[in-house]
């Protein structure tokens, strides 16, 4: 069986599992990157798992509040987190410097496997899927990697923003 799960499963996913860890190894080293680079792979990552979230859960008020009350938390902790990393921004050269960690790996395989495990399920028509424990558990799991997500982007952003502005007063 697992074996024709992986035949089975379409090439281009294989592709995105490729960038996700190739993108995670190069977070694990000290790097200054493009502001759009840095921004990239947290969209990709908030459109997976909210794509998931919405497939598994649309409709699902419990499901939905606990990802909501995941999202905030999440969130909150990671705005803190990426506020202390030794994240500095460059407005001038339009990046940023970002100490290396192997978190950014953790999550980008921890929503793929989500996600590909959801699609299994589906494609399989399992009903696990439809099993309201599962769907709280897989929707608190999508909220806390859109919390994640969001929130160190939006740090990243904010401390990008900051250091433009004594640049725009000096200018002024």
């Amino acid at each position: 069986m697992p074996y024709q799960i992986i035949v089975h499963t379409p090439l281009w996913v294989w592709a995105m599992l490729a960038f996700l860890v190739y993108r995670g190894w190069s977070a694990a080293s000290d790097r200054e990157a493009a502001i759009i680079k840095v921004a990239t792979v947290p969209l990709l990552m908030l459109g997976l798992s909210g794509l998931g979230l919405y497939e598994l859960a649309h409709a699902d008020a419990l499901a939905l509040g606990a990802a909501l009350l995941a999202a905030v938390a999440s969130g909150a902790g990671s705005w803190r987190a990426a506020g202390k990393a030794g994240t500095v921004a460059y407005p001038e050269r339009g990046t940023v410097f970002m100490r290396g960690s192997w978190f950014p790996m953790l999550m980008m395989v921890g929503v793929f496997v989500v996600k590909y495990a959801m699609g299994v399920l589906r494609a399989m028509h399992s009903p696990y899927v439809q099993d309201a424990s599962v769907v709280v558990v897989v929707s608190l799991l999508y909220g806390l990697f859109i919390g994640v997500s969001a929130g160190r982007m939006l740090r990243i952003l904010h401390l990008y923003r900051q250091a433009q502005l004594p640049a725009a007063r000096l200018s002024a």
